[in-house]
């Protein structure tokens, strides 16, 4: 194989992954009317359904926030940790096993400790821990 038959795709695959992109920028540049650009309510920030924002952008979020996004994470580290497993199964990878129920066995100790503590409570959780 010559050295062009490699890099040729490569290099219309690059063009085009850069073409495309400033062609619909173009073409939407073209086809839109100018007159949005000069109308001050499309240029408000416009946050929620306000027209107007509230507060700055320094305001604090309660804890609970993060509390239930980390606990999305470890959830969704779960499922990505047992789907190769199940796929492992199904090739006959019972010697998977062990681990698998160590693995399920932590992670129902730390459900178990999250219910202990009433995290999953969306009422309670910003009076326990803010």
């Amino acid at each position: 194989m010559e050295t062009f038959d490699i890099f040729f795709p490569i290099f219309v695959l690059g063009l085009m992954a850069v073409a495309v992109p400033f062609g619909m920028m173009f073409a939407n540049w073209v086809l839109s009317p100018q007159t949005q650009l000069k109308n001050k309510i499309k240029t408000d920030a416009y946050e929620c359904g306000l027209s107007k924002v509230i507060g700055s952008a320094s305001e604090r979020f309660p804890v609970k926030y993060y509390v239930v996004a980390m606990l999305f994470l470890v959830f969704d580290l779960e499922v990505a940790f047992l789907y190769p497993l199940a796929i492992e199964f199904l090739n006959g990878g019972w010697d998977l096993f062990i681990i698998l129920m160590v693995f399920l066995l932590i992670l129902e100790a730390g459900y178990l400790y999250i219910l202990r503590k009433n995290v999953l409570n969306w009422s309670k959780i910003s009076d326990r821990i803010e």
